[in-house]
């Protein structure tokens, strides 16, 4: 256990060394539920899509990137695994519009089909849970420099204290967004191992449309030419990424002269902008 006032080096269990690292541990548990769904829709009457689904729950206490919280306590970190995804939904579609020759309506040839008929919409969709703060991105908390012997770790967890209160659902990520609740969290007493659960907070999930618009022309009998447009994140949404270890997820303890992190809980990156991209090709 930490010793107070005892200087880190000390308490280690093997002397001289210092941090000795290893992969694995002596034993570890896992809990895996998934649900798989697929629905398949078959080409007919111009439309063809398929959707897949899924659920997936995996708790264990063995942390792929990350040291454990409390070395003389593995079973303390059993919680959710690291980057999973608890909920992914995706779906693909490819449908021909009902208008121009043989279509449903102007079925004819001419002017009209040429500008009208034949057009064709396909995508690609995606949805997805936000995954935890995981492996060495965990919450942590700042040990004043004058207190020794504290091995620090995650902060205590403020029972009753909402996770997500105030969360916003801007895109500020200059002034940053705050994601998770500050007050649900405090640093623990001193030489003490916080009882923040392990990969508590689950960050943004994302969504993503991926959109073509296209139109085939016959040439010759053996000779056609497509043009498409193509949209990469067609409505130009904005996913925001986990908080960042720093500062996003260090609490500071202003106690005995520690330094505040205001910006605690936030979250200052994200990705996502329209892409779009015309093009012409033949096929023969």
């Amino acid at each position: 256990m930490q010793q107070p006032n005892v200087v880190l080096q000390k308490q280690r269990p093997f002397q001289p060394w210092g941090a000795i690292n290893y992969n694995g541990a002596p034993s570890g548990i896992q809990n895996f539920n998934q649900l798989q769904l697929e629905l398949i829709k078959h080409f007919s009457n111009g439309l063809s899509m398929q959707a897949e689904y899924n659920w997936t729950r995996s708790l264990d206490d063995v942390p792929v990137a990350a040291s454990y919280n409390n070395p003389w306590c593995y079973r303390c970190d059993y919680g959710p695994s690291d980057y999973q995804t608890p909920q992914r939904l995706v779906f693909d579609y490819l449908y021909e519009l009902p208008v121009g020759e043989g279509r449903h309506w102007l079925n004819q040839k001419g002017v009209a089909n040429a500008v009208l008929g034949g057009w064709e919409i396909a995508g690609i969709t995606t949805y997805s849970a936000g995954i935890p703060t995981t492996g060495a991105s965990q919450l942590t908390f700042t040990v004043p420099t004058n207190i020794i012997g504290w091995w620090g770790g995650r902060p205590d967890r403020v029972a009753g204290v909402p996770l997500y209160a105030g969360r916003q659902h801007s895109h500020d990520i200059v002034d940053g967004v705050q994601w998770f609740n500050p007050a649900a969290f405090a640093p623990p007493q001193k030489w003490t191992y916080g009882d923040a659960p392990r990969n508590v907070i689950w960050g943004p999930g994302s969504e993503n449309w991926d959109m073509s618009l296209m139109k085939t022309f016959a040439l010759k009998e053996s000779l056609r030419m497509q043009i498409r447009a193509d949209w990469f994140d067609a409505f130009n949404h904005f996913n925001l990424a986990n908080p960042a270890l720093s500062p996003g997820l260090t609490l500071g303890d202003i106690r005995d002269g520690g330094v505040a992190t205001p910006n605690f809980g936030k979250t200052f990156s994200g990705s996502g902008s329209r892409i779009i991209q015309l093009a012409a090709r033949l096929i023969f």
